[in-house]
């Protein structure tokens, strides 16, 4: 995945990793990357309710098995306590099920050094 996310930036393509990434260290290899082509970084947390979650799972043709998604829900909390200061020029968090189709656009880098956008 950090290998195509590299390519792409190198392109100027815009690039999601669409990955759950509740580890700190996984978050900070994607802001690294995106530091070293000049592009901004955004952070889509879904903070859902554990009951949502739960329900939803349950529903689901392939479950999750709950010691996992409790597990998860953990790192969500921690997750949510330390993002804004893991480098992200911006950090949404959504925490109503009716934001989980929220739209983010972001555009790219401004050097101060150049005071236009890096291409």
């Amino acid at each position: 995945m950090h290998f195509i996310i590299d390519t792409r930036l190198r392109l100027g393509r815009l690039t999601i990793a669409d990955a759950t990434n509740l580890r700190r260290e996984h978050r900070r290899a994607l802001t690294r990357i995106a530091r070293r082509h000049h592009f901004n970084s955004a952070a889509v947390v879904f903070d859902m309710p554990l009951e949502i979650c739960l329900r939803r799972n349950a529903a689901r043709e392939r479950r999750v098995p709950q010691a996992a998604l409790m597990s998860q829900y953990s790192l969500l909390e921690r997750t949510l306590r330390t993002i804004r200061k893991e480098g992200f020029n911006y950090v949404y968090v959504l925490d109503e099920p009716a934001q989980s189709a929220a739209i983010v656009r972001i555009g790219r880098y401004v050097s101060p050094r150049l005071r236009q956008p890096v291409t």
